[in-house]
């Protein structure tokens, strides 16, 4: 499968799984190690085409085809040139993970094992607005350090060493703060597990996949 062919299915699967809507969001995917192919600006993403594929360069802000890359390609890229290991990225707006970055609700993962498994550390990124440097900058400098980015007042970023990786985090994102909403809508407290237990469960993985 080529890579374009990834990148409009992986758009396709965000749809699918209602983590996207309208116009929202940008996907990219690495190609090679001085390029990456993303969204076009203002296209759907549950309904990409060829055409609304862009290629642009990591090093510089040109890019190739007939239409304008995301206004978020800034982002990416800045992701891609601090994060050797990100071979894909994933911007969205999920509805209640968006709720969660627009709220003052505290965002946890001690509490399920799936969301210490795939979200790991999550990053809070300051408000600058859409398509700025600035976002570009601070979301880049959090990316060094976690690869699940809420940010605040915006929507979601999630990078992985591919596509699948990058979905799989956004997803499990979206659950776990439909389940904190939900927690505070129906006054069901979360019986929290605490930070240790983060350490411990991943210690727990790394010697059964040994």
């Amino acid at each position: 499968m080529k890579i374009e062919d990834e990148l409009i299915g992986c758009g396709k699967s965000l749809l699918d799984k209602g983590l996207v809507w309208g116009r929202s969001g940008n996907i990219s995917v690495r190609v090679g190690s001085d390029s990456f192919l993303i969204s076009a600006g203002g296209s759907e993403l549950g309904y990409l085409k060829n055409g609304d594929v862009v290629l642009c360069r990591v090093g510089d802000e040109s890019y190739e085809g007939g239409r304008k890359p995301s206004m978020e390609a800034g982002l990416h890229r800045g992701i891609y040139n601090l994060c050797p290991e990100a071979e894909a990225i994933i911007h969205s707006q999920p509805f209640y993970s968006t709720l969660v970055a627009c709220s003052d609700i505290e965002l946890r993962v001690d509490f399920l094992p799936e969301a210490m498994a795939y979200l790991d550390e999550i990053s809070l990124v300051p408000y600058h607005h859409a398509g700025s440097k600035a976002l570009a900058e601070a979301t880049s400098a959090c990316a060094k350090d976690s690869r699940v980015l809420l940010l605040r007042n915006h929507g979601v970023v999630c990078w992985g060493s591919s596509l699948e990786e990058a979905l799989a985090a956004t997803e499990t994102l979206e659950f776990v703060c439909r389940l904190l909403v939900a927690s505070r809508a129906s006054g069901i407290d979360i019986n929290y597990l605490g930070i240790e237990a983060i350490k411990d469960f991943k210690e727990h993985l790394e010697n059964i996949n040994r």
